[in-house]
C-alpha cells in the first residue's frame, strides 16, 4: 500500500520525476510486484483458527498433524488410582476376614454407657468401624464367602447378638453384606440367628416408636431378606409384624423393609393382611406428593416401593374383595356373640390405658381395631386403583443411565476448561477441550452405569454358558472360586472403562438417581402381566 501511495503522489507531481510518462510507467511496476506478492501468498499453506477447516477441507481436530495449541497436553491423563484404590479395598477386606481377626476387635470395643458424657475417639472408633468393615464384605461377596466360614461368624451370631451390648455391633457387621447377598443371609439363618432378632423385634415393639434405633432397623432388614427365600421363611416374622412396620402416621427407617417383607407374604394369607390394616398403611405411604407427603418422613423410596405392592394387591382386586366381605361378616357376627361392649369402669382405661382388662374385653377390643381395619381396607380397594408397574420400575435402568450420562457430560466439560485453563491455552483450545472430554465423559459415565445394571443378566448368561449354577448357599462346592472370579470382573469392568474414558467415577458416585431408585437387589415379586408377557 505504501508503494502504491508514493506512485500515486508521483503522478500528481508528474513532472518532478520526469513528466507523467514516467508517473505511469511507476505505477505499472508496482501493480506487477503486488500481484505477484499476493500469488506467493495465497499458494502458502495457510493456518486457520480453533474449530476451522484446514486448507483441504478437513476439521483441524481430525488432522494427523501434531499440534501445538496444547490440546494434547491438557487432555485427562489416564487413571489407575481407582481400581488400585479396589483392589486395595479387596486386598484389605480378605486378610480382615482371617480366622481369629473379629472376635478380638469386637471385645476390644469401649461402649459409652453414660448418654450424658462425650464419646472418647475409642469409643467413637469403635461404632464407626464395624459400619465400614460390614461395608467392604458387602462390596466383595468373595470376601463375605470366606467370613461365612470362620468361626469368628458363628460367634457373631450367636454369642455376640445374645448379648445386650455386642448385639448393636453384631448386627453393624452382619447386616451390611446380608442385604446384598441371599447365600450370606442363608449362613446367617443357619446360625441359628433368628430366634434372637425375632425375640429383639418383639422387645422393641413394647417401645415408644420414637425410641426405636439402628438395632430394630437391622433386625427388620434381615427378616425381610429371610422372607424373600421361601424355604426360610418359617425361621422370618409373620404378615402382621411386616404390617406393622409401615406406621400411618411417621416414616421410620425400617418402614421399607416393612413393604418388602408384605410383598413376599401377603399371598400367603390375605386375611391377616386385612385385619392388620396393612392395605390402608401402604396406601397412606404411597400418598401425597413428592415434596408433600400423606406420611411424616416418607421417602420416594417408600413411596414407590408402596406403589409397587399396591399395583400386585390391585391386580388381584375381585378375590380380594370378596375374601374382605366374607371377613368384615365373620368379625360382625363374633362381636354379636360376644354381646355388647362394656363401658370402660376406671378413669385409667377412660384415658386410653388398659391395664387391668379381661381377656373378653381384650379380645373385643382387638376385634373391634381389626374390624375397622377390614372396612377401610375395602374402601380404599374399591376407590383406589394403582398400575401394575411404575414409571420408575418400568424406565428406571433407562432414567438411571440418562441421569449418569448428563451429569457426566457437566462435570467432564467443566474440569476439562478449567484444566486447560489452569495450563495456559487459549480460550478457544478451552472451548474444544470442555466439549471434546465432556462427551467422552459423557459416554463413558453411561456405559459404566449400563454395564451394572446389566451385571446380573451378564453373569446369568456367562454362567449358563459355562454350564454353572449361581451361588444360592456358601456350601456349594466351588462357591468361593465362582464369586472370585465375579468379583475380578467388576473390578476389571471398573479398571477399563475409568482408564478408557476419565473423570467417570464421580458423576457416577454422585449420580441423584440413585435417591429415586430401590436397590437393585431389592428382590420384589413381579407383576403377573409382566410375568405373562414374558
Amino acid at each position: 500500500r505504501g508503494s502504491m501511495r508514493a506512485g500515486a503522489m508521483l503522478w500528481s507531481c508528474g513532472r518532478p520525476v520526469g513528466g507523467g510518462i514516467v508517473a505511469q510507467r511507476s505505477i505499472h511496476a508496482l501493480s506487477k510486484t503486488t500481484a505477484a506478492a499476493r500469488s506467493k501468498l495465497a499458494s502458502a499453506p495457510r493456518e486457520f483458527p480453533l474449530g476451522k477447516g484446514t486448507s483441504d477441507g478437513s476439521v483441524r481436530r481430525m488432522s494427523t498433524s501434531a499440534r501445538t495449541d496444547g490440546f494434547h497436553e491438557a487432555l485427562p491423563r489416564r487413571d489407575l488410582v481407582a481400581p488400585a484404590i479396589a483392589l486395595g479395598i479387596w486386598g484389605f477386606s480378605w486378610w480382615g476376614a482371617e480366622e481369629g481377626r473379629v472376635q478380638p476387635a469386637v471385645d476390644a470395643i469401649d461402649l459409652n454407657t453414660n448418654p450424658d458424657a462425650n464419646p472418647t475417639p475409642k469409643q467413637m472408633l469403635g461404632h464407626f468401624w464395624p459400619f465400614i468393615a460390614g461395608t467392604f464384605v458387602m462390596l466383595f461377596e468373595s470376601v463375605a464367602c470366606k467370613f461365612a466360614q470362620t468361626a469368628d461368624m458363628k460367634w457373631l451370631c450367636t454369642t455376640a447378638i445374645n448379648d445386650d451390648f455386642k448385639a448393636l455391633t453384631a448386627l453393624g457387621l452382619l447386616m451390611a453384606p446380608a442385604e446384598h447377598s441371599p447365600a450370606f443371609v442363608r449362613a446367617i439363618v443357619e446360625q441359628g440367628t433368628m430366634e434372637r432378632v425375632k425375640q429383639i423385634f418383639q422387645i422393641y415393639k413394647t417401645l415408644p416408636r420414637d425410641q426405636h434405633d439402628d438395632v430394630l432397623t437391622n433386625a427388620c432388614m434381615l427378616a425381610a431378606k429371610v422372607a424373600a427365600q421361601p424355604d426360610l421363611r418359617q425361621h422370618g416374622l409373620s404378615v402382621s409384624d411386616f404390617a406393622w412396620m409401615i406406621p400411618d402416621t411417621k416414616a421410620y427407617s425400617y418402614a421399607p423393609y416393612g413393604v418388602e417383607g408384605l410383598a413376599h407374604l401377603w399371598q400367603s394369607d390375605v386375611r391377616i393382611l386385612l385385619k392388620s390394616g396393612g392395605l390402608d398403611r401402604l396406601g397412606a405411604l404411597s400418598d401425597g406428593t413428592l415434596l408433600q407427603p400423606r406420611v411424616a418422613g416418607a421417602t420416594v423410596v417408600d413411596r414407590e416401593l408402596a406403589g409397587r405392592l399396591l399395583g400386585r394387591i390391585c391386580e388381584q382386586r375381585e378375590s380380594i374383595l370378596d375374601e374382605a366381605r366374607q371377613l368384615e361378616a365373620q368379625l360382625i357376627e363374633e362381636e354379636r356373640q360376644t354381646g355388647p361392649k362394656v363401658t370402660k369402669r376406671t378413669i385409667w382405661q377412660a384415658t386410653g390405658v388398659y391395664r387391668g382388662e379381661t381377656e373378653l374385653e381384650l379380645l373385643r377390643r382387638e376385634r373391634h381395631l381389626q374390624l375397622a381395619s377390614v372396612q377401610q381396607g375395602s374402601m380404599w380397594l374399591q376407590s383406589r386403583t394403582y398400575p401394575a408397574q411404575t414409571i420408575i420400575e418400568t424406565y428406571g435402568a433407562v432414567i438411571n443411565v440418562a441421569s449418569a450420562a448428563l451429569l457426566g457430560f457437566a462435570y467432564g466439560s467443566v474440569r476439562a476448561y478449567f484444566r486447560g485453563w489452569s495450563q495456559d491455552v487459549t480460550p478457544s483450545v478451552c472451548r474444544e477441550l470442555s466439549m471434546y472430554v465432556g462427551k467422552r465423559t459423557m459416554f463413558g459415565a453411561a456405559l459404566l452405569v449400563a454395564t451394572f445394571e446389566a451385571a446380573p443378566l451378564i453373569k446369568k448368561m456367562v454362567l449358563e454358558q459355562l454350564g454353572k449354577e449361581e451361588v444360592k448357599s456358601y456350601q456349594q462346592e466351588g462357591a468361593l472360586e465362582q464369586l472370585i472370579c465375579i468379583d475380578a470382573a467388576y473390578v476389571g469392568a471398573l479398571a477399563l472403562i475409568n482408564f478408557c474414558f476419565p473423570f467417570v467415577l464421580l458423576p457416577v458416585a454422585l449420580n441423584p438417581t440413585q435417591l429415586i431408585l430401590p436397590p437393585a437387589d431389592c428382590d420384589f415379586p413381579r407383576s403377573q402381566k409382566r410375568a405373562n408377557s414374558q
